[in-house]
């Protein structure tokens, strides 16, 4: 326990500095609009390529985690459907409580992965994220576009283009590519993506706290319950069942138990913002969810590890 968390604390504290620093406007707005883009398009896609590229893919046994991967994002959307009436939420605010319980904050993730474990872990855990990601967000546009105040909206076709192209699958298919073909990686652009890699977690940690806005919390209510209560308690719960049925243990049980206890991501704003969801809602959500997460993760750690 007290391993885990002189793992976790810095995370949390990059957070709160991160969160600390743009209030304090420094070192500016425009530092902080294009921060999130360079971690999420070069640094973060150069770490997952070199980490790929240095192992061998062909002995990692990770299919299984992808698959209890999958499983839970599944059964917690089929669980949410079938209960949408019972839950007495409007449209926008359903489709909210649905991106809340299936995305995650893969920055915290990796961060807890690569603390914890080291690049095994690392590399498990971005298996994870490059089959949960699609999978996600492809749930949430299409519940966005049959749930959300711009229903049939034309630019759903091209959200879904970007949602397939996120740079995080793409650097996870060409480092496998790179890994399996005996390439690797050029001598040159070896330490040159060592370099960026270094830069990618603790940049995207502060972009993460950067995007809190404690404000949100005034508008706090019952969905912002259920909703933290789906992500933070129903997950994991369906993480001990996907595990248990696929008889997961070692690294691969790990990586699907922090994928199953992050908080949820700031980005799922952004999304519910163009595509008709309760914004307002989703921004507290991120909060209450990102706060509350400073206990349940290394309790669940803890009781799931």
């Amino acid at each position: 326990m007290a391993t885990t968390l002189t793992v976790i604390l810095p995370i949390f504290m990059l957070l709160g500095l991160g969160w600390l620093l743009r209030l304090r406007r420094f070192p500016g707005e425009e530092f902080w609009r294009l921060l999130d883009p360079l971690v999420f398009y070069i640094l973060l896609p150069a770490l997952l390529v070199r980490n790929f590229a240095n192992v061998d893919v062909s002995q990692l046994d990770v299919l299984p985690a992808a698959g209890a991967a999958v499983l839970i994002v599944l059964t917690a959307t089929a669980a949410l459907l079938l209960l949408r009436r019972v839950l007495a939420l409007d449209g926008p605010a359903f489709t909210s409580l649905v991106q809340s319980t299936i995305r995650f904050n893969s920055y915290i993730g990796f961060a807890i992965a690569a603390g914890l474990y080291q690049t095994a872990g690392l590399t498990i855990f971005s298996v994870i994220v490059a089959f949960v990601t699609p999978l996600a967000n492809l749930i949430s546009v299409s519940v966005l576009g049959r749930y959300g105040k711009n229903r049939g909206n034309s630019g759903i076709g091209k959200l879904l283009l970007t949602v397939l192209s996120n740079p995080m699958i793409v650097a996870v298919l060409l480092g496998v590519f790179l890994s399996l073909s005996g390439i690797g990686l050029p001598w040159v652009l070896d330490p040159f993506f060592e370099v960026l890699g270094r830069a990618a977690l603790p940049l995207g940690l502060l972009a993460a706290g950067a995007g809190l806005d404690f404000r949100a919390l005034r508008h706090s209510g019952q969905a912002v319950l259920m909703a933290c209560l789906a992500r933070l308690v129903l997950m994991p719960l369906l993480a001990l069942v996907a595990i248990w049925f696929f008889q997961l243990d070692g690294l691969s049980r790990m990586a699907i138990v922090i994928y199953a206890i992050m908080p949820v991501p700031p980005g799922s704003y952004i999304l519910a913002r163009q595509l008709g969801g309760d914004a307002t809602l989703l921004a507290t959500i991120i909060v209450a969810s990102t706060l509350l997460s400073i206990a349940t993760v290394p309790i669940w750690l803890f009781v799931l590890g």
